[in-house]
């Protein structure tokens, strides 16, 4: 067994080579990986990046220009057809108006007989090609005083002419659209376009011209005299018009049904807004009420033929508030600008890509010795700090590199040195701040109820300073079984002096308040101590109060401090605004004063230092006294530990997001014996 073992260590030592050689693989393949990610690829990346942005900016630029170029030149071609083949249409119709209004002046200055009037209504036809047919419907008992019709209609048949009176019981003209509407308004009207079955079984369309009969010296109602038209023409004018292979145009009457449109199955049959109503177009919605109104535009739409997006363009026809459009696909339109567009987008690219080789080649021959000076740094950083940083064969900056890190070697050494000693004297200093913040917090008291034996009161205080330690003071005690001695005051500045001033502040009050002291002798022989070799000026905002639970009798003895409030039983808000003298501390020779004032059953004191009020939020709004009253108002519980809670609550959702400003101190005493 022995042997075998010896056997097998060379082996061991083998493979234990090639797993060092293996990680040496790996970590050559890593620096080799984050080399290519360092300055290199960073320059090469910045240059590709800046370079791919100013060809896509001109890219866009040019394709939305040439988009707007291409857009204002097919806006204008339609806009040319379209008003072009506007005012062919125009001109046929007013010529067509033109014949029943002659006739209506004829027939309101003449009497013409049967024959006659026969002989204009052909005579009509004949001479205009355009007319399908022509009548002249008299209103009842208008023209034969026995005969309730009479309305002697033409009309073509084929290559001739046919005559028929179409005024008779099975068809009473007077109450048809075409007799009713130019009657009632007193003026010409164009019906809405109609198939003609059974007569020519043609698109017609009819103009309808009142006439009028002289009677005295008023006009009276004679009749109607209509033309109809064949719009046969039109569907075969609009045909014509065609751009590119997918463009169409149509036409609408002033109600909005289709006229003329390359799906022959929508004439007559549809109107715009049924067709936005079937298909979800609310944009066509839109432009079939544009049309109507008679106005003309250049919108974008979706075409009904082909489903695709496209460009539309729309004129009115003025004499009969009929309206036309064309329609031009994107597609087609945008064609050969998207053909270009796809071109420059391959050389582009191209060109990117030389360039992004040329960017490589370059900087990796430029960012070569930083490599050298990269792996140096490396030996540093691990500790290292005698590492040559000489670099030969590099540029000026390069070796002044190599220099600036050689000098910063010696700055290292240096400040790892200074820094270690800093860091020994920081953490003493917050060692000993802590052992400050728990020995001025163990100062004063902060067990409560710090008298569950008593019924007569109770009392609860807080103190959280803006630091570590702070210059805010409270403390209680009984002098007596009857009288209990309060008090809370504010040292000027923060931080540890303020904590040193705070300490010596409490001390002399427990020292110098006997059983017989009243609230002004203790607050001026605490100023006579204070102001003893008070050096540096520090002085502090004093409120004392001495309360005889027998009585509900308060004397106290406010020296500067913030006044105090009185929360009693039935919510009302009392302050105590009475001051007996400056802050503590500053003139020896001050003879303060006091006064009284007297607690009921169920009140509540309420002491705080200007840390609540002066409380400031982000945009440094004061929390003030007004919302302290309010809130004290409002206060349901008179449990000094509620109330204190309520406060501090409530200055907190103030100040939000703010750093503490100052230190945050409220004493609460309730008082419950006096009735």
């Amino acid at each position: 067994m022995k042997q075998e073992r010896l056997t097998q260590f060379p082996i061991l030592i083998n493979l234990t080579k090639q797993d060092n050689k293996r990680q040496e693989n790996i970590e050559n393949m890593k620096f080799f990986t984050m080399r290519n990610r360092g300055i290199a690829f960073r320059f090469s990346l910045s240059i590709l990046t800046v370079t791919i942005l100013i060809f896509a900016l001109f890219f866009i630029v040019n394709r939305n220009i040439s988009k707007e170029i291409i857009l204002k030149n097919v806006e204008s071609n339609a806009e040319n057809l379209t008003i072009a083949t506007a005012n062919k249409i125009e001109s046929v119709i007013k010529s067509v108006q033109k014949i029943p209004e002659n006739q209506s002046s004829l027939l309101q200055n003449f009497h013409f007989t049967a024959n006659e009037l026969r002989k204009l209504l052909r005579l009509s036809l004949e001479t205009n090609t355009e007319i399908f047919g022509s009548c002249i419907a008299y209103k009842p008992y208008g023209f034969y005083k026995d005969s309730l019709y009479y309305a002697p209609y033409y009309y073509r048949s084929g290559d001739s002419l046919k005559y028929e009176n179409i005024g008779k019981d099975s068809y009473q003209y007077f109450y048809w659209d075409w007799y009713q509407i130019p009657k009632e308004l007193e003026k010409a009207f164009w019906s809405e376009p109609f198939y003609d079955e059974g007569g020519g079984n043609i698109l017609m369309c009819t103009y309808s011209v009142p006439f009028f009969e002289k009677a005295d010296e008023n006009d009276k109602f004679g009749g109607i005299i209509t033309v109809d038209i064949s719009l046969k023409w039109l569907e075969k004018l609009m045909s014509k018009i065609k751009l590119f292979e997918n463009g169409y145009a149509f036409l609408i009457s002033g109600n909005g049904t289709l006229i003329t449109h390359p799906i022959e199955d929508f004439v007559l049959n549809q109107t715009v807004f049924s067709l936005a109503e079937e298909r979800n177009l609310p944009k066509l919605r839109e432009i079939g009420r544009d049309m109507i109104k008679g106005n003309s535009n250049f919108v974008s739409y979706t075409s009904i033929v082909t489903e695709n997006e496209g460009w539309i363009f729309y004129a009115p026809l003025k004499s009969n508030g009929w309206s036309m459009a064309v329609v031009v696909p994107s597609d087609e339109l945008f064609c050969d600008l998207y053909s270009l567009n796809r071109k420059l987008l391959v050389l582009g690219c191209i060109g990117i890509i030389l360039l992004l080789i040329l960017i490589i080649l370059i900087s990796h021959r430029l960012t070569k010795p930083l490599t050298k000076l990269a792996k140096i740094t490396q030996t540093i950083g691990s500790g290292n700090f005698d590492a040559n940083t000489q670099v030969c064969n590099a540029s000026k900056e390069i070796v002044q590199l190599g220099n600036s890190i050689n000098q910063m070697q010696l700055e290292l050494k240096n400040y790892i040195k200074n820094l270690k000693d800093t860091t020994a004297a920081k953490e003493k200093i917050e060692s000993e701040l802590k052992i400050a913040h728990d020995i001025q917090q163990g100062i004063i008291p902060k067990i409560f109820p710090p008298f569950p034996e008593r019924e007569d009161i109770d009392l609860f205080a807080i103190l959280n300073p803006a630091r570590d330690v702070g210059g805010d003071l409270y403390d209680f005690f009984f002098i007596d079984d009857c009288k209990i001695c309060f008090a809370i005051g504010d040292v000027s500045g923060k931080g540890v002096p303020a904590s040193l001033f705070m300490a010596i502040t409490r001390t002399l009050l427990r020292s110098k308040t006997t059983k017989t002291s009243t609230a002004k002798e203790v607050v001026s022989e605490l100023n006579i101590e204070l102001c003893q070799g008070n050096e540096n000026s520090m002085f502090v905002t004093f409120f004392l109060g001495i309360l005889d639970t027998k009585t509900g009798i308060v004397e106290f003895c406010n020296a500067g401090h913030n006044y105090p409030y009185v929360i009693r039983n039935d919510n009302n808000i009392e302050c105590i605004e009475e001051t007996h003298g400056t802050p503590i501390g500053i003139f020896e020779d001050i003879n303060y004063k006091s006064g009284t004032f007297k607690l009921f059953k169920n009140d509540s004191l309420v002491l705080f230092t200007d840390g609540v009020t002066e409380a400031m939020d982000i945009d440094n709004n004061l929390y003030g006294d007004k919302r302290l009253i309010n809130l004290l108002e409002n206060s349901k519980d008179h449990h000094p530990k509620i109330i204190t809670k309520a406060i501090v609550d409530d200055v907190s959702l103030f100040v939000g997001k703010a750093e503490q400003s100052d230190d945050i101190t409220i004493l609460i005493l309730t008082y419950f014996l006096n009735k």
